[in-house]
C-alpha cells in the first residue's frame, strides 16, 4: 500500500511487547462485530493499530462498496480468531482523561490490543489490504481514515465488483 510506511509497521508489531498484562482468552469468548471491534462478555473492545472499513456508522453514509469490504474484513479477521492462540490486553484509551468510560471516549468502548500467536490481528488485516494503520496518541486520535477514498484510490484490488 501506498502509504504504508515502515514507523506503522514497527509500532504494530511491537505493541504486542509493550503489554504489560496479556490474558489469554477462548474464541468462544469473543464476539466479532466488525473487523476491529469485539464483544467479550459485557465489554466492547475496540482494537487498536489499525482500523477496518465500517459496515455501519451513526456518523456518516457507508457506501455499498466499503461495506462489502468491511464484511469481508469482518469475515477475515473471525477466521483468523480461529487460527492460533489469542491473547486480550486493555489499553488506555487515547481519550481525555475526564472522558474515559464515556460515550464521548471511543462511544463508551474500551480499548484492546488482540494478538493472535504474539502478533497484531491488524498486522495481518493491513498485510491483506483489508485494514490499514490507525495510532493513536495519548490523549487522541488522528482523523479518521477515509474509506471511500481509500477504496477508490490505494486499494484497486480490493473494490468489490
Amino acid at each position: 500500500m501506498k502509504r504504508f510506511t515502515l514507523a506503522c509497521v514497527a509500532i504494530l508489531f511491537f505493541l504486542p511487547a509493550l503489554s504489560l498484562r496479556a490474558e489469554q482468552i477462548n474464541v468462544e469468548a469473543i464476539t466479532v462485530v466488525d473487523g476491529d471491534t469485539i464483544d467479550v462478555g459485557p465489554d466492547r473492545y475496540r482494537l487498536v493499530g489499525y482500523d477496518t472499513p465500517e459496515i455501519k456508522t451513526p456518523r456518516r453514509k457507508v457506501s455499498a462498496d466499503e461495506k462489502a469490504l468491511a464484511t469481508i474484513a469482518k469475515e477475515r479477521f473471525a477466521e483468523l480468531l480461529r487460527s492460533g492462540p489469542l491473547d486480550l490486553t486493555e489499553v488506555a484509551c487515547s481519550c481525555p482523561a475526564s472522558t474515559i468510560g464515556t460515550q464521548s471516549c471511543n462511544y463508551g468502548r474500551k480499548c484492546g490490543l488482540l494478538t493472535l500467536n504474539g502478533k497484531n490481528v491488524g498486522v495481518t488485516l493491513i498485510a491483506e489490504e483489508l485494514a490499514v494503520p490507525f495510532v493513536c496518541g495519548k490523549a487522541s486520535c488522528p482523523k479518521m481514515p477515509d474509506w471511500p477514498r481509500i477504496i477508490e484510490q490505494q486499494l484497486p484490488s480490493r473494490r468489490p465488483e
